[in-house]
């Protein structure tokens, strides 16, 4: 691939939910500008896209699906472990349980069985941990995990189907398809899980899908800059909720993806490494651990930008420590990060 920006814009958009999600765990008043200010859903809905761009180049670049998987497993899935025993830490750190029954709780292997498989729903807390939280969950980032891996599943029949068909018809489908779901829990399901159920999976469908369109369609890629406009365009002069729906995704992809591809290729962030990842995983736990050890209450903003620091300092060294040497053993190529988130 050409000279590009994907490390930076996935940094920003990984520091976009971290500032988000500080502003809405420490629920302090002087931080309430910052889920004003940091959109951590477009953020999330950014990284799927990108995702879905690099990922079917990654797929159609693999040598067989068994190859596509271990790639796949490879750049996601240690990181991921380590940021689970992570929390297990943090669990042990702030719970007022003596340890034995910490370990011995069935909570704790509930945590543990559920999360090492991407249900992080069924069990997002500790027994007796994190209790003064305004959430006690220990990392509520990783709810897009799972999404990301059934996104990674679909590959394979998206590029199927695309061959046997044409891939702006498969596009369309999926894509439509998405946004009714969406549209359903937004708009027609009045069930408490409503908002809930529009996020997950097939919700986030159209961004990947969208993404997986442009990395197909080279003709797309070719006037990629006069599609950003005209979707930033749309996305000031629309205000209809419904018309947002089927616009949202395309614009934010096309967005996404000009920025990536075509601006400030030049900025060079992959020199820290692929960090955004582990920015992603680390920002939350690290967050509400300060702010279970009352650092938030006592100095806020120093604690904010330990926060920040301390993710960053834990991203770098699960880059070269964890992430990249399990990457070692194949070529390195640009692969999508979710998450998410």
């Amino acid at each position: 691939m050409d000279k590009n920006n994907f490390d930076g814009v996935r940094i920003g958009l990984a520091l976009i939910v971290t500032l988000s999600h500080i502003g809405s765990l420490t629920q302090l008043p002087e931080f309430r500008f910052l889920e004003v200010v940091f959109n951590s859903n477009f953020a999330v809905k950014g990284f799927f896209a990108i995702s879905g761009f690099l990922v079917t180049k990654s797929y159609l670049s693999s040598k067989s699906l068994g190859n596509y998987i271990e790639k796949r497993a490879r750049r996601i899935y240690p990181g991921y472990l380590c940021v689970i025993l992570f929390c297990l830490l943090i669990g042990t750190i702030t719970t007022h349980l003596p340890l034995t029954e910490f370990f011995l709780s069935g909570q704790t292997w509930r945590y543990l069985a559920s999360n090492l498989v991407f249900l992080n729903f069924l069990q997002p807390g500790l027994p007796g941990a994190l209790e003064q939280n305004a959430l006690p969950a220990l990392n509520g980032s990783l709810w897009t995990i799972k999404i990301e891996v059934m996104l990674y599943a679909c590959v394979p029949f998206m590029v199927y189907l695309a061959r046997k068909s044409h891939p702006a018809l498969m596009f369309l489908v999926l894509y439509l398809a998405s946004v009714a779901w969406v549209y359903y829990f937004r708009y027609q399901y009045e069930g408490a899980q409503a908002a809930e159920l529009a996020r997950q999976f097939p919700g986030q469908l159209a961004y990947f899908c969208t993404g997986a369109l442009l990395a197909t369609v080279p003709v797309l890629m070719q006037h990629l800059r006069w599609l950003a406009l005209a979707t930033l365009i749309g996305l000031f002069a629309i205000s209809s909720p419904y018309a947002r729906l089927l616009l949202d995704p395309i614009a934010y992809a096309v967005i996404v993806i000009f920025l990536s591809t075509s601006a400030c290729r030049d900025l060079n962030l992959g020199k820290f490494g692929d960090v955004s990842y582990g920015i992603y995983l680390y920002h939350f736990p690290i967050a509400q651990l300060l702010i279970a050890k009352g650092a938030f209450a006592l100095a806020p903003w120093i604690s904010l930008f330990a926060t920040v620091a301390l993710t960053w300092a834990a991203a770098w060294l699960s880059w070269h420590y964890i992430e990249q040497p399990w990457l070692k053993r194949r070529l390195h190529t640009l692969e999508g990060t979710p998450s998410t988130v």
